[in-house]
């Protein structure tokens, strides 16, 4: 075994061990947990060596190598469309969220250009609107990141603890008192405000703040609030719909790094049903999501267990478990 650059490589020509038979065994030696204690972790190529592994004759490595390659490659297989499925949902979801947003839940609905290219028909009785005139306040997070010691109470909302339409409080860091009182200073966060996450990664998700939470914004955060005559949660899933993303996209340039303005995102146009038919979208696309959801979590568990036991088949073969291979 040689390091290329941040890779690790087995020779053929330094080896008389048979390599598929090595590809399976590697895969599950846990030598990613070897790593040193520095500030860029990696593989310990020293921790590497002197790690154990079995090592049956040639043509013993060889059978266990091909079968092996058969079973796993069946298992990869299932896998590969249990993932398709996952991927498949979410644009399910995704494609649930724009219709009901920009078509309504009324198939029969008499239909009117929207005045907007990319948008086509909406329904006869919306109007189109800018953002802004929907919200009340909009304000952005404080420009420092939040400090993370003391007497932890209150979440701090970074953009990692938004999916779209769900606020993961689990995972939220929370903050003392003082930083708490410190980032409020612009707005103080209540139920029903929405919480967008602007800039990073997982940039353009909108949550709503759940009651009787106190919660801040952390960085690259930005928060709604939303006029009496709308629906928090139906312009929350406005700013979660591919119409408004993909407004946002163009705003952001293709950047590697991608952030919107509030300056930008208060001047997008969205659509203004009556409040009733407001909120019967909302319950409707939050049905759907709690669904879909559901579905979801069922298929990666069933990934899971697929993995599981791949890795427990490859643990049965390379330590001589499985009769005919030993």
């Amino acid at each position: 075994m040689f390091a290329v650059d941040t890779t690790f490589v087995v020779d053929q020509r330094h080896t008389q061990a048979d390599l598929r038979y090595l590809f399976h065994l590697l895969g599950i030696m846990g030598l990613d947990e070897l790593s040193d204690d520095t500030a860029v972790p990696g593989l310990s190529r020293e921790k590497a060596y002197q790690s154990l592994a079995p090592l049956p004759p040639l043509e013993t490595q060889k059978r266990i190598a091909a079968f092996l390659d058969e079973k796993t490659a069946r298992i990869d297989a299932l896998i590969a469309k249990k993932q398709a499925l996952l991927e498949r949902l979410a644009e399910k979801r995704q494609a649930i969220i724009t219709r009901a947003v920009t078509k309504g839940l009324n198939a029969a609905a008499p239909m009117k250009d929207s005045g907007i290219d990319w948008l086509g028909q909406i329904p006869a009785h919306w109007e189109v609107i800018k953002i802004k005139f929907a919200t009340s306040h909009v304000v952005d997070c404080l420009h420092t990141t939040p400090t993370y010691d003391g007497d932890l109470i209150y979440p701090a909302i970074r953009t990692a603890d938004v999916d779209r339409g769900v606020l993961l409080l689990d995972q939220a860091r929370l903050v003392s008192q003082e930083v708490y009182d410190e980032r409020i200073q612009r707005l103080k966060p209540v139920e029903g405000d929405v919480l967008y996450s602007r800039e990073g990664e997982r940039f353009g998700m909108a949550a709503l703040v759940p009651p009787n939470i106190p919660l801040c914004l952390g960085q690259r955060m930005m928060m709604f609030r939303v006029v009496e005559r709308f629906s928090p949660a139906y312009v929350m899933w406005t700013l979660n719909s591919d119409f408004i993303y993909q407004q946002v996209v163009v705003e952001a340039g293709g950047s590697t790094s991608p952030h919107v303005n509030i300056g930008d995102v208060i001047n997008f146009p969205i659509l203004n049903p009556p409040l009733r038919e407001q909120c019967e979208i909302a319950e409707f696309i939050e049905e759907q999501r709690i669904y879909i959801e559901k579905m979801s979590e069922k298929v990666a568990a069933s990934i899971a267990k697929l993995t599981e036991y791949r890795a427990a088949l490859i643990t049965a073969a390379v330590t001589g478990q499985i009769e005919g291979l030993r």
